[in-house]
């Protein structure tokens, strides 16, 4: 995990969970922290106010033109800037705002202790492995976007079995039967696949997962493969309510015939680690990993509790 360079973080680029008035105003609170710090404020308009002074600028930009990005929401508004992530990332720091939270730093009450070490430079960035995920409809490529988290292939609205062709590297792999296909990074692993049945997979590898939903029959396994793998999924002829969703935000609709290509992208998000403890202790205290009975009940109330 590399540690940070001793660089000043000039721009600092802000964006809240939508629709929450409350987080808003904290965002407007921590600008005016960092401004009296010196640093030049990004601000998205979901939160920006009136104040002239500050650049209102779309996460797209923010991404190409800040030193660092900062969330204030859950893991799903971490997603949806960390996706934007270009060949050279800035780097994102979450800070908890969600009802879970996997991703990001520390929950609300250690916002400004967590900025501190970070403008100091007491952090490290983790190099997160993203998808490219391609639709080609015959001879064209009619989308290519990217996920942090994952790829999946589901039915639109009715409710039947999908029946997907999957190939790696051009060789047949198997028939999926069932409710879909997910296709995740190892820091997709957590999320969705992780519901679906599949491995956690520590975050620093480089390898792809492919994990069925569902599945007709219970021989359809979840499968790691090397980061390096094609994935090519066929939607077959007549299927006409088929959609492919990147990181639960974005959505394509499919159609019979078009083919799903997901590979590693050539570009990785930088999440911000400011101390949060890393991924192990994360599963520990995010989903009670390994513990068992009584010990996970007693683990749940204290946490209901606040002690």
């Amino acid at each position: 995990m590399p540690r940070a360079k001793k660089t000043r973080m000039k721009t600092v680029g802000i964006v809240v969970r939508p629709g929450a008035p409350d987080v808003a105003l904290r965002a407007q609170k921590l600008a005016a922290w960092l401004e009296e710090r010196k640093c030049r404020v990004l601000a998205h308009r979901d939160w920006a106010g009136s104040r002239a002074a500050r650049s209102v600028v779309a996460r797209a930009q923010m991404m190409r033109s800040a030193d660092l990005v900062v969330v204030l929401g859950g893991d799903g508004s971490l997603l949806g800037v960390a996706r934007l992530s270009g060949r050279s990332p800035v780097p994102v720091v979450g800070i908890n705002h969600g009802d879970f939270g996997f991703l990001t730093e520390s929950d609300r009450g250690n916002l400004y202790a967590t900025m501190e070490r970070i403008l100091s430079g007491d952090f490290t960035i983790e190099k997160r492995l993203m998808l490219a995920a391609e639709i080609r409809r015959g001879d064209k490529r009619i989308v290519r976007a990217q996920a942090l988290n994952d790829a999946v292939i589901t039915r639109g609205s009715v409710s039947r079995m999908l029946t997907l062709e999957a190939a790696v590297n051009g060789a047949h792999l198997t028939t999926y039967q069932g409710d879909g296909l997910i296709v995740a990074t190892p820091t997709g692993s957590t999320a969705y696949s992780l519901s679906a049945g599949g491995p956690v997979v520590d975050p620093s590898m480089r390898a792809l997962l492919i994990t069925p939903i569902s599945p007709h029959t219970l021989t359809s396994r979840p499968i790691v493969l090397d980061d390096r793998a094609r994935v090519s999924i066929s939607i077959p002829p007549g299927c006409d309510d088929a959609v492919l969703t990147l990181d639960g935000q974005e959505t394509f609709e499919l159609r019979g015939g078009d083919a799903v290509v997901v590979t590693r992208s050539a570009n990785h998000a930088a999440i911000v680690n400011a101390g949060s403890g890393g991924f192990y202790e994360a599963l520990r205290r995010k989903i009670n990993f390994g513990v068992r009975g009584a010990t996970s009940k007693r683990s749940n109330r204290a946490k209901n509790s606040g002690d």
